[in-house]
């Protein structure tokens, strides 16, 4: 490495340093303590990469002017053809070295220090959540529920000692909770499950409590084998016999019991078999309460519960849900049957898991083939499922404080009005939602592969190509302007021998902003270029990105040439 090369590296190296004390002085004192809180370093350190890699450009053409125009060895530049274009080979490969920084910094770091950023402020917002819950709940006096959200906050601010007083509390109320005696209903064992009760198993039931004359089980047990069999001759017999036996004598106190027992079991039945589990469930709960060692019972409670899970969810499962918002604000197009066009927005979707998504605030609106509203409905919360979302949020022990859409006009689309059928997965509203919020966030092949999604989801992908565009003309915008930069500090350095004027040195804290102007000039012609080129045009992003790199192309051909006549002009 010759003596030039490395003063151009070290006015580079240099400026850019600088540049890195200017971007964290600005992030430091600009920091939203209110919104970020105690992520404040992280969200500095978020912002002032992002401002450094913002004015990278700029701050490496002053570096390198300044280098080649005062701290390089000034020559006349009367060179040959052949030696003006080693000069300007070596020139090249160095404008190309900064580029590739600048490439490496733009996708690499950039990306990385957005995300960081913005999870400062999205983990402040779940801070202040985890209070508020944590201050419900204890209102609400489930200290289990209140103690796992402060114990989650503080994992969170370890430091935060006005906190810590109100943990113990939590603890020794939970605790005084725990003690108070607690009935819980035996767990059933060897009992078949429910699809495995054939109409034989109940008639073989029903037959044998009639002979021990237990006629109200065997009452029972004969209404259930009808249940599958409506006009079986024995069976009409048995109950006929059970019922005709029950009306002659007097049951016994405890014999209405039972009878009132089996009956209760088989209404909780006929919800089951009319695939009315949400019902069921609670039918069977309430039962459970009653009479906790029954494990008739607590099979048909667990079966109901299981079928539960396939159409609703619980409100405790999002209770616990302190998860980071993957996404915020996603509005799409979500159409599945003709004439109808259906739109969703989401205002957050959350995680619990690889595969367990929850969406909060869902609105909804269906447009007809007229272009008249349909209906429009609003839910406070939804659960995926496979394709599907989830709206009908259940309170495990109360179905009145239970929550489903809200239909504020029309009706319905399809029953049940609590399943959406949705034709984009979690993951890829996930993604489609940080692009379109926060374009540099997303690397940039992963942003190439979600564009195939923006028709599916009927969002415009306009205001997205012309970002990756832009970002695909990073680097080479770099390159031209550094090798332009270069030429030009040569040319300068020819122009004196001795030492410049003192208005040179005067001018060389203003640089910096004096070379901004310029090159935001220059990006601001190529973003409507690109607008142009996407929008009036009408071309593609590959089109469009191919024409962009020709023009730059044509641009950088132009320097070469420049910068070899100017080198050569001199010579006799």
């Amino acid at each position: 490495m010759d003596r030039d090369t490395r003063a151009i590296i070290l006015a580079t190296v240099g400026f850019l340093g600088i540049g890195v004390l200017y971007a964290f002085l600005a992030a430091y004192f600009s920091v939203p303590v209110l919104r970020v809180g105690n992520y404040k370093t992280l969200w500095i350190l978020g912002t002032s990469m992002e401002t450094l890699i913002e004015h990278f450009i700029p701050l490496v053409a002053v570096g390198m002017i300044l280098a080649t125009s005062l701290w390089v060895e000034g020559e006349t530049l009367q060179y040959s053809t052949r030696d003006a274009l080693q000069q300007i080979r070596k020139l090249f490969f160095f404008s190309l070295g900064v580029a590739c920084l600048f490439g490496i910094l733009q996708e690499g770091v950039l990306p990385w220090a957005t995300q960081m950023k913005q999870s400062a402020l999205r983990k402040t917002q779940i801070a202040n959540e985890l209070r508020d819950k944590a201050f419900a709940a204890e209102r609400a006096k489930e200290y289990s529920n209140a103690r796992f959200y402060l114990e989650y906050y503080l994992t969170l601010f370890p430091k935060d000692d006005q906190v810590r007083p109100l943990l113990d509390r939590v603890r020794e109320k939970e605790r005084e909770q725990q003690m108070q005696p607690n009935i819980k209903p035996q767990e059933p064992t060897n009992i078949l499950k429910f699809k495995e009760l054939t109409f034989q198993d109940l008639q073989e039931k029903a037959t044998q409590y009639q002979q021990e004359q237990d006629f109200v089980a065997a009452e029972y047990f004969a209404l259930m084998a009808l249940k599958l069999k409506p006009n079986h001759p024995e069976m009409l017999r048995l109950l006929a016999s059970a019922q005709n036996a029950l009306s002659r004598i007097r049951l016994t106190p405890d014999q209405e019991a039972r009878r009132s027992l089996f009956q209760s079991k088989q209404q909780g039945y006929e919800y089951l078999k009319q695939g009315d589990s949400i019902s069921a469930y609670y039918h069977f709960q309430e039962l459970s309460k009653r009479h906790p060692k029954d494990s008739e019972i607590a099979k048909y409670l667990q079966l109901s519960y299981e079928e539960v899970k396939k159409k609703a969810f619980f409100q405790d499962e999002v209770s616990l849900v302190t998860g980071e918002p993957l996404a915020c604000d996603i509005f799409f197009k979500n159409s599945f049957r003709e004439g109808l066009q259906e739109f969703l927005y989401f205002s957050k979707i959350i995680a619990t898991g690889p595969s367990t998504y929850y969406v909060l605030d869902i609105e909804g609106i269906g447009i007809d083939s007229s272009g008249k509203v349909s209906y429009r409905f609003k839910a406070p919360v939804g659960k995926f499922v496979d394709s599907t979302l989830l709206m009908h949020c259940l309170n495990r022990k109360d179905p009145n404080l239970s929550s489903k859409p809200i239909y504020f006009q029309g009706d319905p689309p399809t029953e049940p009005s609590t399943i959406l059928p949705i034709k984009l997965k979690p993951q890829d509203l996930v993604s489609l939602a940080r692009l379109i919020h926060f374009p540099a966030e997303t690397p940039f092949a992963t942003a190439i592969s979600l564009l195939d999604l923006f028709p599916v989801a009927s969002i415009e992908p306009m205001p997205i190509i012309h970002s990756l565009l832009m970002r695909l003309q990073g680097p080479f915008t770099c390159l031209n302007v550094s090798l332009l930069v270069l030429i030009l500090g040569r040319m300068l350095g020819s122009r004196y021998y001795t030492r410049p004027p003192l208005i040179t040195y005067l001018l060389i804290p203003f640089l910096p902003v004096l070379f901004t102007i310029p090159i935001s000039l220059y990006q601001y012609e190529l973003s409507i270029l690109v607008s142009i080129l996407i929008d009036k045009v009408g071309l593609g992003f590959v089109t469009a990105g191919l024409a962009l790199v020709g023009i730059q192309g044509i641009i950088l051909l132009s320097i070469l040439f420049y910068g070899v006549q100017s080198f050569t002009r001199e010579t006799a």
